[in-house]
C-alpha cells in the first residue's frame, strides 16, 4: 500500500508546479485507494504482521523525496529561465533556500524520529507513573472523605485554535491531554492464563500445524483422504459437502466452521 501510495503521491508533489491539474486527478486516486485498502483491510486481509507504526515513518520520508523532486525540477525550471530572462534569478535563489531548509528540516525530523523507532521514550515513562500517583492520592480514604475523587482535572487553559495547536504542540497536545483522550470506562482486558504465558514468544514457537479442511462428497474419497492423511496434519470433512453441482457448500447454520480460531486482541 505504501507503494502504490508514492507512485501517486511523488509524481503529484513533483509535477504540481508545472501541471496544478494533477493535484485533482492524484486527489481523486488517493481518495480511491482509501476505500479499497480500508475494504480489504476490514474484510480480506488477514496479516498477522503488526508494522508498529513503521509505516508512517515511511510515508514521511517518501513525502520528503517527493518535496526534493519538486524543488529539483523548479531549480532545473528558473535556470533554464534565467538565460532568457534574469528576472527569473529571485526565484531560482529562493528554491535552493528552500532546498537548503528542506534539506535541514529532512535531518532534523530523522534525528527526532530515530530514538523513537525502537523505543518508547523514557519522559513518556516518568509522565505516567506521575499521573498515575495523583489518581491513586485523589483515590485514598483521606481524598475520598472530603470529596476530592476522580480523575485530576486538567489546567485551566484558554482554549487553542489551530495556530496555537500546531505552534505550540507541547502545551496543547502534551501527553496528559492526549491521554484524557482514551477512554478509562472500559473494563479491564483478561487472557486465559495459556494466551499470557505465550503473549510474547515468536509465534513459530506456538504455532501449531492449521487444520485442514475439505468437502465430503458421496463417492467416500474425503473420509479415505481424512483417515490417510491425519497421521500426519490435522484434517476433517465436517460440516462441509459437494453438490449435485459439485460445488463446495457448508453448514452456515451452526456458524463456526472447524477451522475457525478466535483472534486475540492484545
Amino acid at each position: 500500500m505504501v507503494l502504490l501510495t508514492a507512485s501517486i503521491i511523488l509524481p503529484a508533489i513533483t509535477y504540481s508546479c508545472i501541471a496544478p491539474l494533477v493535484l485533482g486527478f492524484a486527489t481523486i486516486g488517493l481518495y480511491l485507494f482509501y476505500f479499497a485498502y480500508r475494504y480489504n483491510l476490514l474484510y480480506v486481509s488477514n496479516a498477522d504482521i503488526d508494522t508498529q507504526g513503521m509505516v508512517y515513518i515511511r510515508a514521511l520520508q517518501q513525502t520528503t523525496t517527493g518535496c526534493y523532486l519538486l524543488e529539483g525540477c523548479l531549480i532545473g525550471l528558473f535556470a533554464i529561465g534565467v538565460a532568457s530572462d534574469h528576472r527569473a534569478l529571485g526565484p531560482l535563489v529562493l528554491m535552493i533556500i528552500f532546498l537548503v531548509f528542506t534539506v535541514l528540516y529532512h535531518m532534523s525530523l530523522n534525528q527526532a524520529m530515530d530514538p523513537l523507532i525502537n523505543y518508547i521514550p523514557k519522559n513518556m515513562e516518568m509522565e505516567e507513573e506521575a499521573l498515575l500517583s495523583r489518581e491513586r492520592s485523589q483515590s485514598s480514604p483521606d481524598c475520598i472523605e472530603k470529596g476530592l475523587t476522580g480523575t485530576p482535572e486538567p489546567e485551566q487553559q484558554q482554549k487553542p485554535n489551530s495556530i496555537l495547536r500546531f505552534f505550540r504542540p507541547d502545551r496543547y497536545a502534551d501527553y496528559a491531554t492526549l491521554r484524557r483522550l482514551v477512554p478509562n470506562h472500559l473494563e479491564t482486558t483478561t487472557y486465559p492464563p495459556e494466551v499470557e504465558r505465550d503473549a510474547y514468544f515468536h509465534p513459530a514457537i506456538t504455532a501449531q500445524p492449521p487444520l485442514l479442511w475439505i468437502p465430503r462428497d458421496e463417492g467416500g474419497v474425503s473420509r479415505q483422504e481424512v483417515e490417510h492423511s491425519s497421521r500426519v496434519i490435522p484434517i476433517t470433512d465436517e460440516d462441509a459437502w459437494l453438490d449435485e453441482k459439485n460445488r463446495i457448500r457448508w453448514n452456515k447454520e451452526k456458524g463456526e466452521p472447524p477451522i475457525y480460531e478466535e483472534k486475540i486482541y492484545y
